[in-house]
């Protein structure tokens, strides 16, 4: 079936034979690395469109429920020590709304694996901005399930006091 290639292989000196495998190899890989770099792109560009149409779908969803919008992608500087130094870093949410007086950063998710607490990266999230952010509240705006979770943390000492009630 390939006895041109074997006749091809016979016929051409070793180091012919290697430069040309060698330059295969690296077609083979700019090629593939191009392909790399437009798929990216592309999910890049899909991604965009998909945190688009969420946002929309979530300053939607809160105007319906009442929620002034104060701004969109608001940053605000956190601070943490580490050992005796203080560092500084800037956190990026979504929305800064209020409603009734009261003052929440929100995030959006669009997707329905995100817009749960029970995903760490959002929880996490999450908890950084009700640290960050002098507001009331913390906002999960789930633009795939049109819902609004107001989200509040319960610090361990809150959960062993809520312990020692119930146990009377």
């Amino acid at each position: 079936m390939f006895q041109w290639l074997d006749q091809l292989i016979q016929q051409t000196s070793p180091a012919v034979f290697v430069l040309c495998l060698l330059l295969f190899l690296i077609v083979g890989i700019l090629a593939g690395g191009v392909v790399a770099r437009r798929r990216g792109a592309r999910n890049a560009a899909s991604s965009r469109k998909l945190g688009k149409r969420g946002q929309e779908r979530s300053l939607k969803l809160l105007k319906q429920y009442g929620f002034e919008i104060l701004d969109t992608e608001v940053s605000a500087p956190g601070l943490v020590q580490v050992d005796s130094k203080l560092e500084e870093f800037v956190v990026r949410a979504d929305a800064l709304v209020r409603r009734k007086r009261r003052t929440y950063v929100a995030e959006f998710k669009g997707g329905p694996q995100s817009g749960t607490i029970h995903n760490r990266a959002t929880r996490r999230q999450l908890l950084e901005y009700s640290c960050v952010f002098g507001t009331d509240g913390v906002l999960l705006v789930d633009a795939h399930a049109d819902r609004i979770h107001y989200i509040r943390f319960v610090s361990a000492a809150q959960q062993q006091e809520r312990a020692t009630v119930q146990s009377y």
